[in-house]
């Protein structure tokens, strides 16, 4: 048996999305594999679940040496993870919390003493983080775009800029969005035909639909891997403003798909935005338009399938 152990999380999320995802792939290539949930009755309200839930807490809850569990990497150092004798993988979506996610074991610094036996990981820059600093040797594993986000044609498009809104870093006291959201807030007064519109309380499909009739995205997270609104916008033709953030090297090419900045560089960003606003380019925004689509169509799901499919063919 495959165990994916995931948290029992209330918020959306895509990356927890993608545990769930690589469950659905790998049962699609006859592996028998399940979600593994802490605390029965948990399920998440905010997607259905197509595929198999277990708990920590059901009675007789006893996997064996032969079966495998993947956890990511803000769990890996879990009493969940660590109290049963099965095989551990880790799951490596984003670098910041790899440490944290260690826990009472973090001074170890490395996946092999916590007994995990190899690792998956979304884009080159955490594979090499994690082969670098963490002990194992790292396969990519990548993410993909919903294909929802892709939009049929070319629909109609408002003058409407989309904020990216990310509760951790308010909680951890990053200010870029407070003071991107203020900043835009009062630039857009002036302008009646423009609005401001902020990704927060709205489903995974309401946020498509908005990306496949807005002119342009605001992302100013800066701890961020695949940054997932960013090459969501991309998928949609909605012309990401963002910063480099960590993975952004992987895939950002500024000019070319996104308008990018270095992070916290928060002011610059909202006077680009401004600029954009009052001269808008057609030829411009179509160049990092179909930029942007090309860079999202390589982030697909069968991609995903067969890569995942690869490395549990090597490594079970």
């Amino acid at each position: 048996m495959i165990y994916y152990l995931i948290a029992d999380h209330p918020e959306p999320s895509w990356g927890t999305g993608m545990l769930y995802e690589h469950v659905r792939l790998l049962r699609e290539q006859g592996y028998d594999a399940c979600v593994l949930h802490h605390w029965a009755p948990y399920r998440p309200a905010w997607r259905e679940l197509e595929v198999p839930v277990r708990y920590l807490d059901e009675p007789g809850f006893a996997p064996t040496a032969r079966d495998v569990v993947v956890v990511p990497e803000v769990l890996a150092g879990s009493p969940a993870a660590l109290r049963h004798p099965w095989r551990r993988w880790v799951f490596v979506q984003g670098s910041f919390l790899i440490l944290r996610g260690m826990g009472s074991e973090g001074h170890a610094v490395d996946y092999a003493t916590l007994g995990y036996e190899a690792a998956m990981a979304v884009l080159p820059h955490v594979a090499r983080v994690v082969e670098r600093h963490f002990g194992l040797s790292a396969e990519i594993v990548p993410p993909y775009v919903a294909p929802y986000f892709f939009a049929a044609g070319e629909p109609p498009r408002r003058r409407r800029i989309l904020l990216a809104v990310k509760e951790g870093y308010r909680l951890a006291g990053i200010p870029d969005e407070e003071i991107a959201g203020a900043l835009l807030a009062k630039e857009l007064a002036s302008r009646p035909d423009w609005s401001l519109v902020r990704l927060e309380g709205k489903t995974h499909r309401e946020v498509a639909e908005l990306m496949q009739t807005s002119l342009f995205l605001v992302n100013v997270n800066s701890l961020e891997a695949f940054n997932t609104t960013v090459p969501e916008a991309m998928a949609a033709g909605c012309i990401p403003v963002c910063y480099e953030a960590v993975g952004g090297r992987d895939f950002l090419r500024g000019g070319e798909n996104a308008v990018v900045f270095a992070n916290h560089d928060v002011y610059e960003l909202v006077e680009r935005v401004c600029e954009l606003v009052d001269e808008i380019r057609p030829i411009d925004l179509e160049r990092l338009r179909a930029g942007g689509r090309s860079t999202a169509a390589a982030f697909r799901p069968e991609i995903t399938a067969e890569a995942l499919g690869r490395f549990f063919a090597t490594h079970l």
